[in-house]
């Protein structure tokens, strides 16, 4: 009778034990049957106007140049401007020493006084051999002069007045020569003169100094206009059809993160390049607050397609499965899959991409942890935000 208690308690400590047993077999059951979740993170699809930039690698000229160049040679007296400068059409940018041009008027001016001195001369002699000849042909009507007598009057008279004529063509000569040489002396102050529009330009480049003796025509400043700037590209025959003249584009500096500046194609070549099959495109890009010079290497980005309302996805959620390119698509459910949608992608922007097909894509899509999936596969999603759009 003393030894119930004690068989009481081993009963319980049995019970207890089973007990534990049969939980811990239940919980091994449910830990058997329950699906591994592979951690992913996921960005939302965007929905946006979105524009293939293409970039081309150019660079900036001035859109137009004036070299500054004597017409005759001499020695340089002045030069009055220098590189960075702005002059206006009609300044007198570089003189010539003049002492032998003003020689040369001078002496023009005298060969022209004798050479009217010489008509005056000819003149009085061709008024009297006329005289004469008058004179001795009456005579030789009323035979008191010799035939012989008036054939010498009308020689002498003859030539007097072909003297005259060889004056008066002195004069003439004289006077061309006194106009060349003027000419010749306007020449040694030369000043800016150039066609278009644009009342003011800059000394992009001084070439010689005063002091230098020059010849005719040698270069002597360069003068630019920096406002607009030209941008040269070349672009390829895939592009080409795209372009129009007046499209506008964008231009950064090279080196720099974005476009800071505006431009717009001014002009397309009709012919490729042979060797390289590009085409010529010139782009005219205000420069009103000087930013920009010729010479630099610049980014111009043109735009060859726009889709207006695509489905955008990360970048970094493209993945390739079977050879095929697409996309994990989180799928709702208990726990959420993971869906791989084949897509196409109209063209890459930044570090997004522009998807053609499906049109109607939607979900959040996986951008990390995508390395191990495939198709249907429990997912335990993590939401990241995405960049904005381009």
């Amino acid at each position: 009778m003393k030894r119930a208690p004690v068989f009481v308690v081993a009963l319980l400590a049995v019970a207890a034990v089973g007990g534990w047993l049969w939980l811990t077999a239940n919980d091994s059951s449910d830990a058997a049957t329950k699906t591994p979740q592979i951690a992913v993170q996921t960005a939302p699809i965007a929905r946006s106007a979105i524009d293939d930039v293409r970039e081309f690698s150019g660079t900036l000229e001035a859109s137009r140049t004036l070299t500054v160049a004597p017409k005759i040679s001499g020695q340089i007296a002045d030069i009055a401007v220098d590189i960075g400068d702005t002059v206006t059409r009609g300044d007198t940018l570089v003189r010539l020493d003049d002492d032998e041009y003003r020689q040369a008027v001078n002496e023009a001016a005298a060969r022209l006084e004798v050479a009217q001195a010489q008509l005056t001369q000819a003149r009085s002699q061709a008024s009297t051999a006329s005289r004469t000849l008058s004179r001795v042909r009456s005579l030789n009507e009323r035979g008191i002069a010799a035939t012989s007598e008036l054939d010498a009057a009308q020689a002498d008279a003859a030539s007097a007045n072909s003297g005259a004529a060889v004056a008066r063509a002195g004069i003439s000569q004289a006077r061309a020569q006194l106009a060349t040489a003027r000419l010749q002396l306007g020449y040694t102050d030369i000043q800016a003169s150039w066609a278009g529009d644009d009342s003011a330009r800059v000394v992009g480049q001084r070439m010689a100094e005063p002091g230098d003796t020059v010849a005719a025509n040698t270069p002597l400043l360069r003068v630019v206009s920096v406002s607009p700037l030209t941008a040269i590209i070349q672009v390829p025959e895939q592009l080409f059809p795209q372009l129009t003249v007046g499209q506008s584009a964008s231009l950064r500096i090279a080196g720099a993160s974005k476009a800071d500046f505006a431009a717009r194609i001014a002009r397309i070549a009709p012919v490729f390049d042979p060797d390289t099959r590009r085409a010529r495109v010139e782009l005219s890009v205000p420069n009103d607050e000087g930013r920009l010079a010729p010479g630099m290497f610049v980014q111009v980005g043109l735009v060859g397609r726009t889709l207006d309302n695509a489905p955008i996805v990360p970048r970094s959620a493209l993945v390739t499965r079977d050879d095929r390119r697409g996309v994990f698509v989180i799928a709702p459910g208990s726990p959420p899959t993971a869906r791989f949608v084949p897509v196409d992608v109209a063209f890459l922007a930044g570090n997004h991409a522009a998807i053609d097909t499906p049109s109607d894509l939607s979900g959040p899509v996986v951008v990390l942890g995508q390395a191990q999936l495939e198709d249907g596969m429990a997912v335990a999603p993590e939401t990241v935000e995405a960049a904005a759009a381009p």
